[in-house]
């Protein structure tokens, strides 16, 4: 990992230790190495399997992963519950849903649990608090700066928000991010709102890299992506007005709020298993949600980098895939 991609992750565990999740569920930097397995070797350990989307499953376009789909089509004839938890805000859980089901993973919408999908429910929390500004009373949330990708204003509209016109502020200063497609002018545009009193961010994807899809040679590239551009513009917002920075919301994984979505979703007793290829959020998620984690080394988690990227974050899965 760089640096900042340690630093947000590492905020994220302060985050959500602020919480009430006590250091000691978090804790994992100092366990036995995890044991390097296939995935027929832990069907018989869970009842659930939860997997990560993006870098795990498969990537943009067409692309899957060797491997992925017979993880599916194995675990489905063996009638395990399944679940797609996604960070990816780029779409409502209904069209998620169906393009993972055009690479062959067969998700039900009901399967299909997305950081975007969490919105509604902040919103209606926002929208049920008195907030102060420099123009008066606001009831929250009803347009928002945005940036991210031309299908993510579908969750926006899908919560009663509308995306302003990239040249315009809204009314509330509030952005809104969910995934790094930003120019040198929205991102100064955005700054400009998140400078104003009482600004706030929303961060509908928290993951801070991403793995491309392998080149030729067979090498993966990582990239930051939407949780290192909402760093980058949280830490920009510190001004006189805002000592502090913007007020920042994170949905997805790691945090809480996704994982009490999965537990309802699931049968009660379930063994759970999550299966990703990010430490900062499926594993370390996975300890917030109380399951076991199978890391799927070489992607978002380069193996020569693996030690020492466990030892930086506190943080170790069950697994190794």
């Amino acid at each position: 990992m760089t640096q900042f991609e340690t630093e947000i992750y590492l905020r994220y565990k302060q985050i959500i230790e602020s919480q009430g999740v006590g250091t000691s569920v978090l804790a994992g930097g100092a366990s036995p190495a995890p044991q390097r397995v296939r995935m027929e070797d832990l069907l018989d350990r869970y009842d659930a399997f939860c997997f990560d989307g993006y870098g795990t499953l498969y990537n943009r376009g067409s692309f899957v992963y060797e491997g992925a789909a017979e993880w599916f089509a194995m675990l489905r004839a063996a009638g395990k519950e399944l679940r797609l938890i996604t960070n990816a805000a780029s779409d409502v859980d209904s069209v998620l849903a169906a393009d993972a089901g055009k690479r062959g993973f067969a998700f039900s919408e009901a399967e299909t649990i997305s950081s975007g999908s969490l919105l509604k429910d902040l919103v209606a929390e926002l929208r049920g608090r008195t907030v102060e500004s420099c123009r008066g009373v606001r009831h929250g949330v009803r347009e928002v700066y945005y940036i991210g990708r031309e299908t993510g204003k579908h969750v926006l509209e899908d919560c009663g928000i509308k995306a302003v016109a990239p040249a315009v502020e809204p009314v509330e200063p509030i952005v809104a991010i969910s995934s790094a497609k930003d120019t040198p002018e929205t991102y100064e545009q955005a700054v400009k709102i998140l400078r104003r009193p009482g600004s706030m961010l929303l961060v509908l994807n928290s993951d801070a890299w991403a793995p491309k899809i392998p080149g030729d040679d067979g090498m993966t590239v990582r990239e930051p992506v939407s949780g290192a551009l909402s760093e980058r513009l949280r830490r920009d917002s510190v001004c006189e007005v805002n000592p502090a920075g913007c007020e920042t919301y994170y949905l997805g994984k790691p945090f809480p709020a996704i994982w009490e979505k999965v537990k309802r979703s699931l049968p009660e007793g379930s063994r759970v298993l999550m299966v990703g290829d990010t430490l900062g959020t499926d594993v370390l998620g996975a300890k917030v949600a109380g399951f076991d984690s199978a890391l799927v080394v070489g992607r978002n988690v380069p193996a020569d980098e693996l030690e020492t990227d466990e030892k930086a974050l506190g943080i170790r899965p069950d697994w190794y895939l």
